[in-house]
């Protein structure tokens, strides 16, 4: 008989996950980005393919509870009598307090992480599965100390590139971990004077394979586009080249779970599909989302919509403050909105895109993260839009395009994979084509340049705008389809199984 190998899926955030994940699924969701949900997606298709599948995350408790609704008492009941099953949640008293796995300390936050997976999660995991199991990593957090014991143990590692940012953990923070005798593995900096573990590095440096979830962004970095700005860290990109150079990357584009799709999403006025009245529905969802928002009602409004973190390092949201209570000015039938959390401790975005709200007179607002009001604004949005520096993927686009939304953003990265100029038939192309708009200069004029034709697209008559609403969700159906994506994830566990099947 064939024995199993499991997969642990290592991930600093999460989105809403499979109920056969176990009885604990259903109150875990605790995404910031597009990580979260790729690793939902993950944990759905493996388990639709019968592979045993398992998840480390943070328990960030006050997240948890305010998206399920939750009291105090009501979640101690179901965290500690519901058996966890394939669910391993990392606890400590200064996370119960947060919304993101990016607030307070991330550091702190990905020492714990990294400690407490060591210490007991990979220990208990590995038992379980009798020895047999493949850890894929995502991201910095769940690098570091975890994947130089993953290759000290004699652990396959398959390790996700979702940004190419690293945190640097001091070693003395990774208490109960064994770290002389892991030194050998870690990728070692002098980050503030101490000796500290780059995380990032370190994660490539012993994975067995990597991948990038995207392509264009993979090939920036090979070929040095950032080198006049300090966007990717030395100790990455050094390791990076290394891995490519040895045949061990991979490019898997993301696919957005089934549970993101508008026809079963549970937090919309209106469920919809390309087969029904799409622009209908989304004028009803767009009065639901005006009137949670403080924005103006009006159905007719051409909403543009950020749904993204406020990460001046990469996001762009600066460019955003530079121009938005302009453009909506200029642009009287324009609504903007955005709902996304600030990142680490500084509250200056936040703070000025809530100054630029009052401002406006109901017709910009900003919410912080909230998943309900998030995915009713998918549904709201005439136009999905970023402004990203840098992008290894992006989702914000494909999750718009499910919800019969344009995407507006930079040419850069996996924006520029995905964003296809729309053209329509007779008006310099023989077929109605694309999904987007996208602009070249990293500067207040680029976005701007870029919403703009985006509104002159939407001022067209309804029929044109309905044709064009259910095309784009058509043929987003059909491009980032999910089993293609589990299927070629699965590729990679069975690569690092020695070429056989996991089960």
């Amino acid at each position: 008989m064939t024995k199993k190998t499991s997969v642990l899926l290592l991930s600093p955030e999460i989105g809403r996950l499979p109920e056969d994940m176990g009885t604990l699924a259903r109150f875990i969701s605790g995404k910031s980005g597009g990580m979260g949900e790729v690793v939902a997606a993950l944990c759905e298709g493996l388990r639709e393919r019968g592979i045993d599948c398992h998840l480390g995350t943070l328990n960030l408790k006050k997240r948890f509870k305010e998206e399920c609704g939750l009291d105090e008492e009501q979640w101690r009941d179901i965290r500690y009598k519901i058996d966890p099953d394939r669910i391993h949640l990392v606890n400590a008293s200064f996370l119960a307090n947060l919304t993101s796995a990016y607030s307070g300390n991330p550091v702190l936050n990905a020492a714990e992480f990294q400690r407490q997976m060591v210490n007991h999660i990979i220990k208990i995991v590995r038992a379980k599965s009798g020895g047999r199991l493949i850890i894929h990593s995502h991201d910095w957090m769940a690098g570091g100390a975890v994947t130089a014991y993953a290759k000290a143990t004699g652990c396959p590692v398959l390790h996700t590139i979702h940004n190419v940012h690293t945190g640097h953990i001091p070693l003395d923070l990774l208490f109960g971990v064994d770290v002389e005798g892991l030194r050998d593995y870690f990728y070692m900096s002098g980050e503030h004077g101490r000796q500290t573990v780059d995380c990032q590095a370190t994660a490539i440096k012993n994975a067995g394979l990597i991948n990038f979830v995207g392509v264009r962004f993979l090939y920036e970095i090979l070929e040095d586009y950032f080198l006049d700005r300090a966007i990717i860290p030395a100790s990455v990109r050094q390791e990076i080249k290394a891995k490519y150079h040895h045949g061990a990357t991979l490019a898997i584009l993301n696919a957005p779970s089934r549970l993101m799709y508008p026809e079963v999403c549970p937090y919309l006025v209106r469920n919809y599909g390309p087969g029904d009245d799409v622009l209908a529905a989304k004028k009803e969802n767009l009065v639901a989302f005006q009137k949670r928002t403080g924005l103006l009602v009006n159905p007719e409004a051409i909403l543009f919509y950020w749904p993204s973190r406020l990460d001046p390092s990469q996001k762009g949201v600066e460019l955003l403050e530079d121009i938005a209570l302009r453009f909506v000015i200029e642009n009287g039938d324009v609504q903007l909105a955005v709902v996304g959390d600030g990142v680490g401790r500084d509250g200056k975005h936040e703070e000025v895109l809530g100054r630029i709200a009052m401002a406006s007179g109901g017709k910009i607002s900003y919410h912080h993260f909230d998943e309900s009001l998030s995915m009713l604004g998918y549904a709201a949005a005439s136009d999905v839009f970023g402004a990203s520096l840098y992008e290894p993927c992006g989702q914000i686009d494909q999750i718009g395009n499910l919800f019969g939304a344009t995407a507006t953003n930079r040419d850069t990265g996996g924006y520029h994979d995905k964003i296809k100029e729309i053209k329509l038939q007779g008006e310099g192309s023989d077929h109605d084509e694309g999904n987007g708009f996208l602009f070249r200069d990293y500067d207040p004029g680029g976005l701007w340049h870029g919403l703009s034709r985006s509104a002159r697209f939407h001022r067209r008559g309804d029929a044109v705008r309905e044709r064009q609403m259910k095309r784009i969700m058509e043929e987003t159906r059909q491009l980032y389809d999910l089993s293609k994506m589990i299927g070629e994830y699965v590729a990679a566990y069975e690569r690092l199984n020695g070429n056989k099947p996991l089960s």
